[in-house]
């Protein structure tokens, strides 16, 4: 899991402008902060994930990517703020399909 530091308030980007990409289960939306670091954040709605347990467990899934995957979280030169918003039908996906998904938004 990410750092409390490094994770992304929601309500700090609602009506914000940013820049969007796309893939088959993910909306990658960047926005500029004013931070030395940049931030993570992750949206899954209740008609993505009805039950409670299964939306925490896709947020820990996109957070622990991040942390795993060693992107820069500390690279003074982006000062960015990420929001992962996902879409439905990623309760079905194998774990493997779900991480080359997010990989192809970053890398």
């Amino acid at each position: 899991m990410l750092a409390k530091k490094y994770r992304l308030p929601i309500q700090v980007v609602i009506g914000k402008r940013g820049q969007s990409y796309k893939s088959r289960y993910f909306l990658l939306k960047i926005f500029a902060n004013s931070l030395a670091f940049n931030r993570f954040g992750a949206v899954i709605s209740k008609k993505v994930a009805p039950r409670a347990v299964d939306r925490n467990k896709l947020k820990r899934q996109i957070f622990n990517f991040f942390k795993n995957n060693s992107l820069p979280v500390q690279n003074p030169n982006q000062n960015k703020d990420f929001l992962i918003i996902a879409f439905p039908g990623i309760l079905s996906v194998e774990k493997k399909d779900f991480i080359s998904d997010l990989g192809k938004l970053f890398f």
